[in-house]
């Protein structure tokens, strides 16, 4: 796997061993695709490419902020005041990524533009087929070493630079992990315009989680430098899915400016079969279960290390065997890194798991309604969207006491449903009680969150954005009005004086001196 080749190098060989049959040139191929996806050789490229990149950004953006000048001098309206808003965003997370950012940038973005809001996004990649002319997959980039399926944004980019010094912007929503944050932040900073940056990944979790020390410390401490720092102290707000990973990742004493990033799912994800028989159907086909006697419980998510998955097996093992033989099925949707180990681990166990693999998000909805209750064992979330998608579709979600997960269900589900990560037979006793009524509890209690009331929030933080940055947009219009007038008037002065100078000094001339040798 990719995140555990990047950590351990010696695992390079077991890549290789993968494709001894197809001789030395795809050996050699495999050498050298291996190498260039380590974290390594990208942190050192980067290195490389990130300043002169950077400076030529730079120098774009000041190119297109004299071009927007002279424009100005030339009596051409800018920054006209319209009716929607015009928001750019600037993310490296968007389909075909699978993932929880990738889903809800691109649902914010959609539920904008369906209201009319001018939105223009900057990635570095998308799905060509969701992809129109507000969208520009061009961030210079490079392969996630740690999720091939990925790319990280390692500079801004001419385009990026040329729109944020050349067209108007009421704000600028930044997505992090980020590293050409700073740049957005300092072109924004000259131009007064407001910045919104939303965090969404424990990266003190992550990195240590993937890179050994001391190397995952540098790793920290250059993106608290190139991206939490600036971000701390320059956005106009930051936000989070949760308020208390917010203050733990950009620090409280900046808790004036932290809000939470609203949150949300699609509509599809309901508790209302498309059919009379889609239960039956799906366990039977999902499953192998054509009985509502025998239970199922769901895991979905991505397979990796920092999930935490293998934590529930010991729940499935029979009591005998030091386990709590929780009855039923457990089905794992979702792919990774860590998936053929899971499998093994499970083998040996001889536990009752099926593996479905990637799940495409729209079958998601029935999948949910099939099973009989949720579980997550993760404490890296910073939302966890699959709690609510299974929620939203009645199926009670079992999670761990943590702070993420306290802040945003404590009042909306039973305390039963939760357990301490430590304690199998807690896990065990929230599954059998999520299982026993939960569907019944979401019944009289429904969870409801979608992406369209999420956008409306958000739309609402853009709007506190920009008021709290009017007073500042406001002094730079005004000494800008100044400041073209002054060049107006010095341009005309000195056009007036070459005019003078060139076609009436010299006719005026003898007659000035024909005028003093007659004094």
């Amino acid at each position: 796997s990719s995140r555990a080749s990047a950590r351990h190098p010696r695992l390079l060989n077991s890549r290789m061993s993968q494709v001894s049959d197809g001789g030395l040139p795809r050996q050699l191929s495999c050498w050298v695709a291996a190498v260039r996806t380590h974290y390594l050789f990208i942190l050192i490229f980067t290195a490389v490419v990130y300043f002169p990149r950077l400076c030529l950004s730079y120098l774009v953006f000041f190119l297109a902020q004299l071009l927007r000048l002279i424009a100005r001098l030339t009596g051409v309206e800018t920054g006209r005041p319209v009716a929607n808003r015009r928001i750019l965003v600037v993310t490296d997370y968007l389909p075909p990524q699978t993932h929880g950012i990738a889903i809800r940038c691109h649902a914010y973005v959609k539920e904008m533009r369906a209201k009319g809001h001018q939105v223009i996004v900057f990635a570095t990649a998308y799905d060509a087929d969701k992809e129109t002319s507000f969208d520009h997959p061009n961030i210079p980039s490079v392969v996630n070493p740690f999720n091939l399926k990925n790319r990280i944004g390692y500079a801004p980019g001419v385009k990026l630079a040329w729109y944020l010094g050349a067209h108007t912007w009421d704000v600028v929503h930044v997505f992090y992990p980020s590293i050409i944050g700073n740049f957005i932040l300092t072109t924004c900073a000259w131009r007064r315009i407001p910045v919104y940056c939303s965090h969404h990944v424990e990266m003190d979790i992550f990195a240590h989680e993937l890179v050994s020390r001391p190397m995952s410390d540098v790793c920290l401490f250059l993106y608290g430098l190139f991206a939490r720092w600036g971000a701390a102290r320059w956005a106009t707000l930051n936000s989070a899915p949760t308020l208390c990973f917010a203050r733990d990742h950009l620090g409280k004493e900046h808790e004036e400016k932290l809000r939470r990033v609203p949150s949300g799912t699609h509509d599809v994800f309901t508790p209302t079969c498309s059919s009379s028989d889609e239960r039956k159907a799906e366990r039977l086909k999902r499953f192998g279960v054509e009985s509502d006697d025998v239970k199922v419980i769901l895991m979905v998510q991505r397979l990796s290390p920092e999930k935490g998955t293998e934590r529930i097996f010991p729940a499935f093992l029979p009591k005998k065997d030091g386990g709590q033989g929780v009855p039923g099925i457990l089905a794992i949707a979702g792919d990774g890194p860590a998936k053929e180990g899971l499998m093994e681990q499970a083998g040996l166990m001889q536990l009752p798991v099926i593996f479905l693999g990637n799940v495409p998000h729209q079958e998601l909805p029935a999948l949910y309604r099939s099973a009989d209750c949720f579980v997550t064992m993760s404490l890296s979330e910073t939302f966890g969207l699959t709690c609510l998608e299974a929620m939203m579709c009645g199926c009670p979600a079992v999670m761990p006491f943590c702070a993420v997960f306290d802040e945003i269900w404590t009042d909306k589900t039973p305390k039963a449903w939760h357990y301490n990560i430590e304690s199998v037979p807690e896990l065990a006793s929230a599954i059998s009680a999520a299982q026993k009524d939960g569907r019944n509890y979401l019944k009289d209690h429904p969870v409801s969150m979608t992406w369209k009331t999420a956008a409306e929030d958000l739309l609402s933080q853009y709007e506190e954005c920009i008021a709290s940055n009017k007073e500042k947009r406001e002094t730079l219009l005004e000494l800008v009005a100044v400041l073209d007038h002054c060049v107006r008037v010095a341009v005309c002065s000195l056009a007036a004086w070459w005019v003078l100078g060139r076609y009436y000094w010299p006719v005026i001339q003898p007659v000035v001196k024909r005028m003093e040798q007659m004094r």
